[in-house]
């Protein structure tokens, strides 16, 4: 761990978080929006990150310095739990595929890999098949 352990406070804003693991606080959006990283306690201007963050955040940070993917380091690390109350179990994640611009697929993002595998299947056949209908459709437009 780093020396700075013993000086992170129990409650921090999300600069002082990103202070703290030497991270963009966009990327710890990106972390919390992926799943990675549990949100933070609270809403709003009241919400604060906790020590249990900082651990999690800094193993993610070790884990892509090796040159880990995101998608492995989510399976590597499991959900993410640290600092979790029962207001944040509300919170979900989400994946989409766009298949055609204004129809997209949506599906939790902690679903088995296969529902994963079929969702990437079911939006390639959807697109595929919009895309031959419409290329059926032009000659007689």
């Amino acid at each position: 761990m780093d020396e700075h352990d013993g000086a992170a406070p129990s409650a921090m804003t999300i600069h002082q978080l990103a202070s703290l693991a030497d991270v963009p606080v966009r990327r710890i959006r990106h972390f919390v929006a992926e799943g990675l990283l549990p949100p933070p306690n609270g809403k709003g201007r009241a919400a604060y990150y906790d020590r249990g963050h900082l651990d999690r955040l800094r193993r993610i940070q070790a884990l892509r310095d090796a040159n880990v993917g995101l998608d492995q380091i989510k399976r590597k690390l499991g959900e993410p739990h640290a600092g979790a109350s029962p207001m944040d179990t509300e919170v979900e994640t989400w994946k989409k595929w766009e298949i055609i611009p204004g129809l997209e697929l949506h599906m939790r993002a902690n679903l088995e890999p296969d529902a994963v595998s079929l969702a990437r299947v079911l939006a390639a056949t959807a697109r595929q098949l919009f895309l031959s209908e419409q290329d059926e459709a032009e000659p007689w437009e």
